[in-house]
């Protein structure tokens, strides 16, 4: 009777615990639930290696879409990404080019104050002919009570960073 027992509980941990280990984590469900908010807000969220060298390596990309038909010219495509080591050459304070290809010069000033308003989180800005995006970590720089509250707030952050960018790229 005894082994019969053992042998069913056995039976019954080998088939419940694959199932449980499938199941989403809190972590992985909040996750989905901030990119499905992120995209009723209307931003595009899809995941992306880090461009940057460094930590972490896979980033959220969040980004707008670009009105290109209404352009005389083409957007030059450009990217800036944290730096850990600060130091002179720098573009911007802890912020440099990610290759040689480089904002208009034009553009220099302005990009380099709507740097300094970024949280640590977001790790790197990317403007292409479509498109301008952050590289977040997703991690929230809000601290509410509730999560749905914190949540709001960043997002409504991140848009408004991609607004003010694409107003700037605009102004070319």
């Amino acid at each position: 009777m005894l082994p019969t027992f053992i042998a069913l509980c056995l039976v019954v941990v080998m088939i419940v615990g694959p199932i449980m280990m499938v199941q989403p984590s809190r972590y992985q469900k909040r996750l989905a639930r901030l990119r499905t908010l992120a995209a009723k807000r209307g931003l595009r969220v899809r995941l992306g290696q880090n461009p940057a060298p460094g930590e972490p390596r896979q980033l959220a990309i969040y980004s707008h879409a670009i009105e290109t038909n209404k352009r005389l010219q083409k957007i030059p495509t450009w990217s800036l990404a944290r730096q850990t080591l600060e130091h002179e050459l720098n573009f911007a304070t802890g912020w440099d080019w990610l290759c040689e290809r480089q904002a208009p010069k034009v553009l220099h000033e302005p990009i380099q104050q709507w740097l300094m308003a970024l949280p640590a989180s977001i790790r790197v800005v990317e403007v292409t002919e479509h498109s301008v995006g952050v590289y977040w970590t997703e991690s929230c720089w809000h601290k509410e009570p509730r999560w749905e509250l914190s949540v709001d707030k960043c997002l409504n952050d991140v848009d408004q960073f991609l607004n003010r960018l694409t107003q700037i790229v605009d102004a070319q």
